[in-house]
């Protein structure tokens, strides 16, 4: 940290939280600089001050969020022996970083790759999660009772899902394009979910994941998030937990090692649209899998 920094800032780069949840954590009086409590959340903070949350230090960590446009043929994993390929071979210095959640490999759209173990906790929670837009090609013509069936709950061997939002894009003869928002995450659900209606997917793509979009990036490419993106997902992340209310949260999500020397990664502690255009189209590029859990992460769909 070359310049002073504002205390907010500071915690929210130490993966403490979104800069709204670190502003209420500062005027709570829970952190600390140097020993005493400061409620200002503009106080700036130099190099060398020691910055605590409830008695806690925390300190800056080098972390890295990538949005991937996943294509066909890849594994959504650090390492696969039946594939070919995996996600984390797409982006430079991507073994270091770690999947949120999986796409099967017939599936492509988006997902994010970080070192950020609590902000991918609180994503890949197994109960409830960002709202995720897929387009979906399905087989078979989609009648008015299929889509209010997907929008009041689908009953699957696990249980009835939860309302989805769903928009019929187009009926051809034998196939339709249909776009659905989630907020599930079980194994597989999109494809169950068309499966038990008869209506068995052919190409599936995730267009959005919470706040962000496959605008302008081709299959196979990557980009780092913005600061303001990656804001955005913390605060998906806290609405994540707050839903969840009382229950335990976990600890936070053990990343994968990088394959060679190792950073030094502070420990933190816990605590801390769908667009009206038409889905870009099929074939070579990407689409996706429905997503779900396992062990505490969300499975190919």
């Amino acid at each position: 940290m070359s310049a002073p920094m504002n205390l907010v800032v500071y915690l929210a780069r130490a993966g403490v939280g979104s800069r709204r949840s670190c502003d209420d954590l500062v005027r709570s009086g829970a952190v600390s600089v140097n020993g005493e409590p400061v409620n200002f959340p503009r106080h700036k903070v130099e190099a060398e001050d020691v910055v605590a949350v409830n008695g806690e230090p925390v300190t800056l960590r080098t972390l890295r969020y990538v949005l991937v446009n996943k294509p066909r043929g890849v594994a959504s994993t650090r390492r696969d022996p039946h594939a070919d390929r995996v996600i984390v071979d797409l982006v430079p210095d991507g073994r270091t970083l770690f999947p949120v959640g999986r796409l099967d490999v017939d599936t492509t759209g988006l997902i994010v790759l970080t070192n950020d173990g609590v902000l991918a906790n609180r994503l890949m929670h197994p109960r409830y999660g960002v709202p995720k837009t897929y387009a979906a090609r399905v087989r078979g013509k989609v009648t008015r009772r299929a889509l209010a069936s997907l929008r009041q709950g689908v009953v699957l061997e696990d249980g009835v899902t939860a309302p989805a939002e769903v928009t019929l894009r187009k009926q051809s003869a034998k196939t339709a394009l249909v776009e659905l928002i989630i907020l599930e995450g079980r194994k597989r659900q999109v494809r169950r979910m068309f499966q038990a209606l008869g209506l068995p997917v052919e190409e599936l793509h995730r267009r959005r994941y919470g706040p962000l979009s496959d605008k302008g990036l081709a299959p196979g490419g990557h980009r780092e998030l913005s600061g303001d993106e990656v804001d955005g997902l913390r605060r998906a992340g806290e609405d994540v937990s707050t839903a969840v209310g009382a229950e335990a949260e976990g600890d936070p999500l053990l990343l994968a090692a990088p394959e060679g020397p190792r950073e030094a990664v502070a420990d933190v502690p816990a605590g801390l649209e769908g667009g009206t255009t038409e889905p870009a189209p099929f074939g070579d590029g990407p689409a996706e899998s429905a997503d779900g859990p396992s062990q505490g992460a969300d499975e190919p769909v």
